[in-house]
């Protein structure tokens, strides 16, 4: 009994011991402590990360369409070893998808590399914060699909990566102050807010903060450097593959009228003349994932509108997010002026198309009714004559004049989806940048990703290892490890894995100094030089097998003037 007793207790001494040598402790504001993990990278490097720190108080209740506010305070020390559910969601981007999550998920991850004396570094880090892709009603911050080791192989920055409300619990807006809408941005900021405020206690400066997303992220990124609320949070920011002045970001014309609709879906009695209070009122009854699936039948096609709760225009509140459409903030030159940097790659459609072109019964539904449906697709704004005058053009621009898609034309179809989405707002975006920026003090960097490897995110959005080229979120690859999607990762030796060394190192470079030193000589990107726009960097396969990285100023002219002809944005 007594030798038993002994090795109990010698076992327990033990796993106290290793758990000590196995977690980091960090104190915060308040004397509120965290226990996070040691993990290794790539390279053998450790690094911190801690999970599932609370940022806001659960959304839940009377907190569902209302204001973030701040997480409440704990005692002792917070257990951040494990991950936090994402944001409850269903990604209608993939095959087959299903309803996960959980509406408690305003949480974030921190990442920081350890030196070699464990976590003592010489001065403060460059912080990254990063805003997740999805549409604005799907994505997660989990390392299997946002690896942070390839960050912390470099031992140089700290990065912050955070989750935010999705769909219609993020982003439903009845137009007035009952529920103004832009939830999720709002979370963003709060998050944005903690950085500034503890990520000092982490080894990192609050003075050197750059803000980068994709997609949606990239969108979300954006419009905070057009909102107020957001002003003062961070000092640069990297913009990837989307803007606030895509289409698919335009602000629903009448807010009130769509969320009746979420209502009508659910069979809430008398929606139609429900007053905003009662509307948000009955929302707040509905079970989560009931509410979450019912976006399915606010449908005109298949899953589209993909984004259907969107970025809303607010009442003045001092809480407000966008007060004024974000193409108005750019037309007036209204924005945070900030070095930054902003990037496309070359089937950016494939998001969206690539799902189409591989399912048969979507593309045949397009086939039949083409000329009513596509206008919809691409979010045309145009009305009556105009707009059929406007669809006759383009569709003799991308198909001939002819009303399918097929086997000849589908490259087509994939570049009327980058060019509306993508290509058009990514040009006028920058045009209204250097019209107004001191771009000496906040330069803008362009780049374009064109480097093919050996996986691909399409995989991701059809189901199919067809190939569609280097498509959107592929840049991606070569930053946030994915062992979800990708399980075998990049080979040591691989032309991959130089590629992913040269972006994470332009990408920290910029973080670190604003400027991405590793670039071949670009001129700089003012109006003066904008024909018909500035130099970007091109990343792209050479023709040995290489990787060429070049100035260019190649773009598709003729598609950018015909959406020109639409005068949405000036």
């Amino acid at each position: 009994m007594e030798i038993s007793n002994r090795y109990t207790i010698s076992l327990i001494l033990l796993m106290i011991v290793g758990e000590i040598l196995c977690n980091s402790l960090v104190c915060i504001q308040d004397d509120q402590c965290l226990s996070g993990k040691i993990m290794s990278g790539t390279k053998g490097k450790k690094f911190d990360a801690f999970f599932g720190i609370p940022y806001a108080k659960p959304p839940i209740g009377d907190l569902r369409y209302a204001e973030p506010q701040r997480a409440e305070k704990w005692n002792g020390t917070l257990d951040c070893t494990q991950e936090k559910p994402m944001c409850i969601q269903e990604n209608v981007l993939v095959p087959n998808p299903t309803v996960s999550g959980s509406e408690d998920c305003l949480y974030l991850n921190v990442y920081r590399p350890r030196s070699a004396n464990g976590i003592t570094f010489r001065k403060p880090l460059p912080v990254m914060v990063f805003i997740h892709y999805g549409g604005l009603f799907s994505g997660a911050i989990t390392p299997y699909l946002l690896g942070p080791e390839y960050f912390m192989d470099t031992g140089s920055v700290i990065l912050v990566v955070m989750q935010y409300r999705l769909g219609s619990l993020g982003f439903l807006s009845t137009g007035d102050l009952e529920c103004p809408g832009n939830f999720g941005f709002k979370d963003q900021t709060m998050a944005l807010r903690w950085v500034k405020e503890n990520i000092g206690c982490f080894g990192g400066d609050i003075n050197s903060v750059t803000l980068f997303g994709q997609s949606a992220g990239a969108v979300s990124a954006h419009l905070h450097m057009l909102s107020p609320l957001s002003r003062g949070l961070f000092d640069r920011a990297i913009v990837q593959s989307g803007n606030a002045m895509a289409p698919y970001n335009f602000p629903v014309p009448d807010p009130l009228h769509q969320a009746r609709e979420q209502a009508k879906v659910l069979d809430i009695a008398n929606s139609e003349n429900l007053t905003s209070a009662e509307i948000v009122r009955e929302l707040r009854k509905i079970d989560a994932e009931v509410l979450v699936k019912s976006a399915n039948k606010m449908k005109f096609f298949s899953v589209d509108p993909i984004v259907l709760f969107r970025t809303a225009v607010e009442p003045p509140s001092p809480t407000a997010f966008m007060c004024e459409n974000p193409i108005d903030i750019v037309r007036k030159g209204n924005f945070n002026h900030i070095p930054w940097m902003m990037g496309l790659v070359p089937n950016e459609g494939i998001v969206r198309s690539g799902a189409i072109l591989t399912n048969k019964t979507d593309l045949e539904e397009i086939n039949r009714n083409f000329d009513e449906i596509m206008p919809q697709l691409m979010e045309i704004s145009a009305k009556g004559d105009d707009l059929a005058n406007f669809w006759t053009k383009a569709k003799i621009f991308y198909f001939k004049g002819q009303s399918n898609v097929n086997d000849s034309n589908w490259q087509n179809f994939v570049d009327i989806y980058s060019h509306r989405a993508f290509y058009h707002p990514f040009l006028k975006t920058a045009e209204a940048y250097v019209s107004y920026a001191n771009v000496n003090e906040n330069p803008l960097f362009l780049y374009k990703f064109s480097y093919r490897g050996n996986y691909s995110y399409s995989l991701a959005f059809t189901g199919t290892t067809r190939d569609f080229g280097v498509g959107h979120c592929d840049d991606l690859i070569y930053l946030f490890r994915s062992p979800a999607l990708f399980p075998n990762g990049l080979a040591p030796d691989s032309m991959d894995n130089h590629m992913k060394n040269i972006l994470v190192k332009t990408w920290v470079s910029f973080a670190t100094s604003g400027k991405p030193k590793e670039w071949t000589a670009l001129g700089k990107c003012r109006k003066e030089t904008f024909n018909p726009i500035c130099q970007y960097q091109h990343f792209t396969n050479g023709p040995t097998g290489d990787i060429r990285i070049s100035a260019s100023q190649d773009f598709d002219m003729p598609a950018m003037a015909l959406w020109d002809e639409l005068k949405e944005y000036w």
